[in-house]
């Protein structure tokens, strides 16, 4: 049951950072530096998760209860986050 769990966490960790890679290609980082922030951190926790659970440390049912949490976030954000800004009339193309 163990190895299992790990196999679930690492699989929920690989989602995370995939997911906030994609809003951080989406964020403009001078328009909105304290979201960027948060997203490097997600995604570098999550990295280093993966990392643990590739070493084969015991897995937290808190810490995927976590990890599912921000991928079904992400799911559920996903219409809102691809969506690709129309430039403005007083911009040039």
């Amino acid at each position: 049951m163990h190895i299992v769990l790990q196999i679930v966490d690492a699989f929920l960790c690989v989602l995370v950072v995939i997911a906030t890679a994609e809003y951080l290609r989406r964020v403009r980082p001078m328009d909105e530096p304290m979201l960027s922030i948060v997203l490097y951190m997600v995604a570098i926790a999550a990295f280093g998760s993966f990392i643990f659970n590739i070493k084969g440390h015991p897995v937290s049912p808190f810490t995927m209860t976590l990890h599912a949490a921000v991928v079904l976030y992400a799911i559920a954000r996903r219409g809102q986050i691809c969506e690709t800004p129309k430039p403005s009339s007083t911009e040039r193309t």
